[in-house]
């Protein structure tokens, strides 16, 4: 009889343990959730920080959302159409980069007279530097312009600042995203890296 009460207190007991671990790992795994999902979400809302690199040029920095691919697809619509117009299935993306540039140049050239097919009058101009090729041609009250611009954009997405300092080798670091270009009259207005996660 008593082996009988001890086999069943035993199996009680092994479940109740069963129970307590499995909703542990669920809390666990919601507390997660909640968190990166707040980190998302504080992220969305901060602007691009600049800062300059060591050889001068212009940097943009901020964090690197995390979003599930069903959590991707509601909050991105305009972004996984995008995508679906690529002929990229959403499913088989491991991460999605967003930037967006304004390039601003004002440029001073002078006007030379030419004749185009020995009679008629023209004034063009050209500019030329490392990043812009530009030519003019002024033809009676038409003008044609041709312009060629060229940049170089590098990004890198990084382990940065912990997300606990204070608990030091113990907390995770953040995903974090520099992006910088060569060209000087251009400004990186927004970026966003978003990696998916299953």
């Amino acid at each position: 009889m008593s082996f009988k009460i001890n086999l069943i207190l035993s199996a009680i007991l092994l479940a109740v343990t069963i129970a307590f671990l499995t909703t542990r790992k669920l809390y666990v795994s919601e507390k997660k959730d909640n968190q990166r999902l707040s980190n998302n979400l504080s992220s969305l809302n901060e602007n691009l920080t600049y800062y300059k690199s060591r050889n001068g040029h212009l940097v943009g920095k901020n964090s690197v959302l995390v979003f599930r691919m069903s959590e991707f697809q509601t909050s991105f619509v305009d972004l996984s159409k995008s995508i679906k117009d690529l002929k990229v299935k959403l499913n088989r993306i491991s991460s999605v980069s967003n930037t967006v540039i304004k390039s601003e140049k004002h440029i001073t050239t002078t006007l030379k007279d030419s004749i185009i097919n020995d009679t008629i009058t023209a004034k063009i101009f050209r500019y030329n530097d490392n990043f812009y090729n530009i030519q003019g041609l002024s033809i009676r009250d038409t003008q044609n312009i041709s312009i060629q611009s060229t940049d170089s954009l590098m990004q890198v997405v990084y382990k940065g600042k912990r997300k606990k300092p204070y608990l030091w080798f113990f907390s995770k670091r953040q995903l974090e995203q520099v992006i910088t270009n060569k060209n000087p009259n251009s400004k990186i207005t927004y970026s966003k890296f978003i990696q998916i996660t299953k």
